[in-house]
């Protein structure tokens, strides 16, 4: 066994992005544990996962259970939605010591994003991390930066489809290049996920806060696919317009966009016929995540005095359709 298959490694979350990486893993070679709970953990107990990917279909067995039946991880991926990540932290520290490598694997904003930083801590953002509860349970010397393309949707419990090639993109908050960051670059590519070290990482999430935040509530509020999206001229005007709006924000901050703006926009027509997360949740009756996706953004312009009144009307209309107070017609 080599050293990089004797980690210990466990996903924390069996929602779509967490059951496609828990099973790519496993069927890498992989001993992964997974973190469930309710009709997920039951499922893959008696099931294993099953995944739908681009490369078929797929069965992967997993040991699945609660933080407390695992011990210390060595690698401990955080895939639940962003606004469950500081309960889900907590249930896990059992799991986590000084060594532990934490990869957060979530959407929006995140709360290390002033962390790391000439070596000091920076502000707390009180859209993803209300008091500081989660800064203050994993230090930010223990986080991998990350961002994730997978276009993922659970189809049931421990049952997962993907249509799209999967890329993650990764990188230390310092954005130094260091062992640890190559080893867990390593374990992804070899279970088929297209995985880069980003020179910048908060450009890469930067970017992935745009595609989000200028896609998810539009469709979320329209019941639009991504290609519906980005391939109507009113939609893709609002999407454009956002767009224009998140720009001096990611400047104001000391980053920049990967892409230019006109190939994110071709980008997300291409994904076709996929629901964002955020229409899932929806038609589901979820609580959608807008905290970390919409109004962290809102709350850093406003920091900067920076007016952004498309992305924060689309916002308001969204967290109205959450709300659940429409009225059916008659």
């Amino acid at each position: 066994m080599s050293k990089l298959e004797s980690k210990r490694i466990c996903i924390a979350g069996a929602g779509a992005i967490g059951l496609t990486l828990a099973a790519r893993l496993s069927l890498a070679g992989f001993d992964i544990y997974v973190v469930a709970r309710g009709e997920s953990l039951q499922a893959i107990r008696e099931n294993g996962i099953r995944l739908t990917d681009t490369e078929g279909e797929h069965s992967a067995n997993v040991t699945v259970g609660a933080a407390k039946d695992f011990g210390v991880q060595d690698i401990l991926f955080l895939c639940p939605k962003s606004h469950d990540v500081g309960d889900l932290v907590q249930s896990l520290m059992p799991m986590i010591t000084p060594e532990t490598l934490v990869v957060p694997v979530i959407n929006g904003i995140p709360w290390w994003l002033f962390d790391g930083i000439n070596g000091a801590d920076g502000r707390a953002i009180e859209s993803v991390d209300p008091g500081g509860k989660i800064r203050s349970m994993l230090p930010s010397a223990q986080i991998i930066g990350t961002t994730a393309m997978i276009t993922a949707e659970r189809l049931r419990p421990g049952r997962a489809r993907t249509q799209n090639p999967l890329h993650m993109t990764l990188g230390e908050l310092d954005d130094r290049h260091t062992r640890r960051l190559a080893e867990v670059e390593e374990i992804l590519k070899r279970s088929g996920i297209a995985t880069r070290t980003a020179p910048r990482i908060r450009d890469a999430v930067w970017t992935k806060v745009a595609r989000n935040m200028i896609s998810n509530p539009v469709t979320a509020i329209t019941g639009a696919t991504l290609g519906q999206n980005f391939g109507n001229r009113y939609l893709a005007g609002v999407s454009n317009q956002m767009l224009m709006e998140i720009i001096p924000v990611i400047e104001a901050y000391g980053s920049k966009l990967e892409l230019d703006p006109s190939i994110i926009m071709a980008s997300g027509r291409s994904l076709g016929d996929v629901r964002t997360s955020m229409l899932q949740d929806l038609q589901k009756g979820h609580r959608l995540e807008l905290a970390a996706i919409c109004d962290a953004v809102l709350e850093l312009a406003r920091l900067r005095s920076i007016e952004m009144p498309v992305t924060a009307a689309i916002t308001a209309l969204a967290h109205f359709l959450e709300s659940g107070e429409r009225v059916a017609a008659a």
